[in-house]
């Protein structure tokens, strides 16, 4: 399995507001997803315990006080080939952030606030990197058993070896979560996402209608907030992003609270043939009902007690 070091990966790209007065030590803020799709009401069920998540990005703030406790101490970097996965750029602690951040009465709470997070840097500073590091960084979060790993990164184009290590990662067990791509409608889902054995999310907004930067595509699998989503990043602070980026770690964390209020992994299929069941649509009539442009729809966790009625 050979990967050139030159071909390059990178960061979907995103906006980013950085949150001036929000730290670790004021109030709770939670994020319009959190409060529009109800998402403290599964908290009765689940906080996403017994999940382990790999962030493969730019790293993680290792000592945000709202990312911390969540964290696993045996991340890598491999950018510099060592064990230090410190977050130089910011994207990763946000996607970090936003699955797993602490519900601590502080800061921000994020979808899935008790999941472990694994950080693995496979971006550099400028949130670029090769498809080799990334590749290192799947197999590597494989070999530590993680349940889900999500990348919210992309390329316009193909990579055999790199199809090869995300098959891999599925035959182990792994469900694999990538951003759709930000280049609009218009255009088709980015590699790796549009690969058959990965989960793909494109984005929508607070008022739930798809964002105009979403990709589009046969492959698009959910939708999920990815518009203004509140977040961690370096030096106790927060910001808003919005992108696929951020649409994506919300539907892994609501993934997260399936898999452990239901004790149980899952395939790709049977997580999509679940969570279709229970999703959100559209209103807009150019979009509702099309997989082209909403996928299965917009994804909600999954309350236990429907699996029984």
């Amino acid at each position: 399995m050979i990967l050139s070091k030159n071909k390059r990966i990178s960061l979907l790209p995103y906006i980013q507001e950085n949150i001036y007065g929000l730290n670790s030590r004021t109030d709770q803020i939670t994020g319009w997803e959190i409060n529009k799709l109800n998402i403290k009401n599964y908290w009765k069920y689940s906080m996403g315990e017994g999940v382990t998540v790999a962030v493969i990005d730019s790293g993680c703030d290792l000592d945000h006080p709202d990312l911390k406790p969540n964290l696993l101490d045996n991340g890598y970097n491999f950018i510099d080939d060592n064990d230090d996965p410190s977050d130089d750029n910011g994207h990763g602690s946000h996607v970090a952030g936003t699955i797993a951040a602490c519900n601590n009465g502080l800061g921000i709470v994020g979808v899935a606030p008790k999941t472990k997070i694994l950080p693995i840097k496979s971006l550099a500073a400028d949130g670029s990197g090769s498809l080799h590091s990334v590749a290192m960084g799947v197999l590597w979060a494989v070999e530590q058993k993680v349940d889900i790993i999500t990348m919210s990164l992309g390329t316009p184009s193909h990579s055999k070896s790199f199809h090869d290590v995300i098959k891999f990662a599925k035959s182990k067990g792994v469900l694999v979560f990538y951003a759709a791509g930000n280049s609009g409608y218009r255009n088709d889902i980015m590699y790796p996402a549009r690969y058959p054995e990965t989960i793909s999310i494109a984005a929508i907004d607070s008022n739930f209608n798809r964002t105009s930067f979403s990709c589009a595509g046969k492959s698009l699998d959910f939708l999920a907030p990815g518009h203004d989503i509140l977040s961690c990043i370096p030096d106790d602070s927060y910001a808003k992003m919005s992108g696929t980026s951020m649409s994506n770690p919300f539907a892994v964390g609501c993934a997260c609270l399936g898999m452990s209020s239901l004790n149980r992994k899952f395939s790709k299929k049977s997580f999509i043939d679940l969570y279709s069941k229970y999703t959100i649509g559209l209103k807009n009539p150019n979009h509702a009902g099309n997989k082209h442009y909403e996928g299965n729809g917009i994804i909600v966790p999954i309350n236990p007690n429907l699996l029984h009625n």
